[in-house]
């Protein structure tokens, strides 16, 4: 078979899967927002203890093989077919595993409801083990539309499936079940989507860079889901489940914009960094790329600061406010995380999966060791732990590891300055209005003041300090 090329997004691809992936937010958020009327804190908390270790099985489903193959400039048949094979085979062990720890991980916390969530998370992993690339055929083929309705529709059909089980009783069951309704009709829409069909395994492949390449970004990814979980874990030790439902629902509503932009980005920004043809060029997108990410994220993460308690009491009801304490502390993680990925783009790029891994070690291993020594302290040194394991990663990267890429740290960090110190003064502003002002007063008018006041700072910093920025916006959907 004639090897396939790697078809590299430009910009009305990176639109179109933004547009998509956008669209999977707003999914999920209207989700949390019906879900969290539906179902309280405490069985949120429950599930999110599952799924913080059957989770992994996911990160072992996927093996870095995905990564391997996106970045691949051409992948032959029976490479595909192979990864393929190998993708089902280690999703189908990792939903064993997820099964059979399922006992013993209910008596360790000594919650049966445990054993029934684990059973209900598990077949999900192999499913989204089994259409990972089938997906990835229909990035690499220039099918966008087609992935992305294909992962859009799964995450609609899941949330429709969870809130019909809710309203019927069914709490934590109904969230167990979301993922696994998702990944189930992924995997039906990519294998009617995609025109290759995967044959039997073959032999004589060249899988030996594919492997290594995935082994060693399989790591890292255990690493992050490691460092990104053990918040979750540490908290149940000392805390009831309305706890942690609180704290992990704070993660996730700092993370899950983020997520959702980073996700398509990766997908557009790899092939495009792996065609750069000297290290200035890949420099010069790197830079562009940080600028287009830290606007829209650190935006977010200002504004929802800024109007924590208003917006949680509005939105998920008052049973949810106690979140609201824990959003500065992993917005200011989830700051240092949004100046990593960047650097994380450079080491795949370039193929040095080896010092991404020993980048990923450091952070990642000095993230779990805090979290679990300051568990004893509270949910709020667990949070703070966090962030600093953040701001470590980041930092080991740039002076260490990311300057043997031929990228400057220098240069990745000046792109970031001028947003962070727009969004800096707005949330200053919001919070100082917020307290000297609205703290009396209900959410409703709370909200749409101190949200006032952020959006002017905003445009006056933007218009006086950010024109260039603005103009690169501009640029690239003009271009697209």
């Amino acid at each position: 078979m004639i090897p396939t090329d790697v078809t590299a997004p430009r910009r009305g691809a990176a639109l179109l899967l933004l547009g998509a992936q956008w669209g999977r937010y707003v999914a999920q958020i209207l989700g949390i927002v019906v879900l969290a009327r539906l179902v309280g804190p405490a069985d949120f908390g429950i599930v999110a203890l599952a799924a913080s270790v059957a989770g992994l099985a996911a990160v072992l489903g996927d093996f870095g093989l995905s990564m391997a193959a996106l970045r691949a400039p051409t992948l032959s048949d029976a490479q595909r077919t192979n990864l393929f094979w190998m993708n089902t085979g280690i999703g189908l062990a990792a939903t064993g595993v997820v099964l059979a720890v399922a006992q013993p991980f209910a008596a360790a916390f000594d919650d049966p409801r445990l054993v029934a969530v684990m059973c209900l998370l598990a077949p999900a992993f192999a499913l989204r083990s089994a259409s990972a690339q089938l997906r990835v055929e229909l990035n690499r083929s220039g099918r966008y539309g087609r992935l992305a309705a294909s992962e859009l529709c799964g995450d609609l059909s899941g949330l429709v499936g969870a809130v019909v089980l809710a309203l019927l009783g069914g709490g934590y069951l109904a969230l167990a079940l979301q993922g696994t309704i998702a990944a189930g009709v992924t995997l039906v829409l990519s294998l009617i989507l995609t025109p290759w069909r995967p044959g039997l395994p073959r032999r004589g492949a060249a899988m030996g860079p594919l492997l290594t390449f995935g082994g060693n970004t399989f790591l890292v990814h255990v690493l992050n889901y490691a460092a990104t979980n053990v918040g979750t874990v540490s908290v149940a030790r000392v805390a009831s489940d309305q706890v942690i439902g609180l704290f992990n629902r704070a993660t996730q509503l700092v993370n899950l914009p983020i997520d959702q932009l980073i996700t398509p980005l990766t997908r557009v920004v790899i092939p495009g960094l792996a065609d750069a043809e000297h290290t200035a060029e890949l420099q010069r997108r790197l830079v562009r790329h940080q600028t287009l990410l830290c606007y829209p994220t650190l935006a977010y993460l200002s504004l929802f600061v800024a109007t924590a308690y208003p917006a949680l009491d509005l939105v998920l009801g008052s049973a949810w406010t106690g979140a609201a304490p824990f959003v500065p502390i992993l917005a200011a993680g989830a700051l240092f995380q949004i100046l990593g990925y960047p650097q994380y783009w450079a080491f795949v790029s370039t193929g040095r999966s080896g010092l991404l891994l020993f980048s990923e070690i450091s952070g990642r291993v000095a993230t779990i060791a805090l979290a679990v020594v300051v568990a004893p302290v509270g949910p709020a040194a667990v949070a703070g732990a966090i962030a600093l394991g953040q701001f470590l990663l980041w930092g080991v990267a740039a002076v260490f590891f990311l300057p043997r890429t031929g990228v400057s740290s220098a240069a990745l960090l000046r792109a970031a300055i001028r947003p962070i110190v727009v969004f800096a003064v707005a949330l200053v502003a919001g919070l100082a209005i917020s307290t000297l002002v609205f703290t009396s007063l209900p959410s409703l008018p709370r909200l749409l003041g101190v949200g006032g006041v952020w959006v002017i700072v905003v445009i006056a910093l933007l218009l006086a300090m950010c024109r260039r920025d603005l103009r690169v916006f501009g640029g690239f959907i003009r271009r697209r």
